[in-house]
C-alpha cells in the first residue's frame, strides 16, 4: 500500500486530509436527512392539527347544518328529539310568546330540542359519563356550565371544571365564569356536545 501511495507521490497529509473531508461530508450529509425528517414530521403534525381545528370549526359555524350532511341511514342509531318543559302545552309551541328560546343539543348520535324559558336557570354537566342537560338539585360538582337570566338578557358562565367555547359569526371564545351575554344563533362546546341557542 505504502509503495502504491509512493508511486502515485500522495503524501500523508494529503491522505489526512481525505479522510477528513470524507468524515465532514457524511455527517454533514447525516444532519441534513435528520433535520429535513424532522421538518417533515413537524408538517405533518402541523397539517394534522389544522384539520383538527378545521373540524372543530365547521361543527362551531354551523352545527346543524353538519349534522344534515351526514348520512344516519346507514347507521340507523341516530335521531331526532323535540322536549319542552311544558309537557302539556307541546302542540302550542308555535305559539309560545317572544319570552322562551330553543336550545338544540347536538351530538355524534342524536339531535334534541328544548324549549325554556328566559328567566329560567338551565345546568348543562356531567350525569352517567355524558354531557346532558342537569335537573337543578345535581351536586354542583357536575355542573360545567349554566345559562342564567340577568336584566332581560341570557348569560352564559363556565363553572370552570371545563373549557367550554362559544362561537359567534366565525370568532371563537372561552367562556369565563363571569359569564356572556348569548345571542341568538350562538353555539357553545361542553366536550364534544354542540349547543345551538335560538331565541323566539
Amino acid at each position: 500500500m505504502k509503495e502504491f501511495l509512493q508511486n502515485l507521490n500522495i503524501s500523508k497529509q494529503t491522505i489526512i486530509m481525505i479522510i477528513i473531508f470524507v468524515i465532514a461530508f457524511t455527517l454533514s450529509l447525516t444532519i441534513r436527512i435528520l433535520i429535513k425528517r424532522k421538518k417533515a414530521k413537524e408538517e405533518k403534525q402541523q397539517a394534522v392539527r389544522r384539520m383538527r381545528e378545521e373540524a372543530l370549526d365547521r361543527v362551531l359555524a354551523n352545527p346543524l347544518e353538519e349534522k344534515k350532511a351526514v348520512s344516519f341511514e346507514k347507521k340507523r342509531r341516530p335521531f331526532q328529539v323535540e322536549y319542552s318543559k311544558d309537557q302539556n302545552n307541546l302542540s302550542n309551541i308555535p305559539q309560545m310568546d317572544k319570552d322562551m328560546y330553543q336550545l338544540t343539543e347536538i351530538t355524534e348520535l342524536s339531535q334534541r330540542k328544548y324549549m325554556f324559558r328566559r328567566q329560567e336557570p338551565v345546568q348543562i354537566g356531567n350525569q352517567f359519563g355524558n354531557v346532558v342537560i342537569l335537573p337543578r338539585d345535581v351536586d354542583p360538582g357536575q355542573v360545567f356550565c349554566q345559562i342564567f337570566y340577568y336584566k332581560k338578557e341570557n348569560y352564559l358562565r363556565s363553572t370552570g371544571i371545563l373549557e367550554i367555547a362559544l362561537k359567534r359569526k366565525g370568532k371563537v371564545v372561552i367562556v369565563n365564569q363571569s359569564g356572556l351575554k348569548l345571542r341568538s344563533g350562538d353555539c357553545f362546546m361542553v366536550g364534544k356536545t354542540a349547543y345551538h341557542i335560538s331565541f323566539l
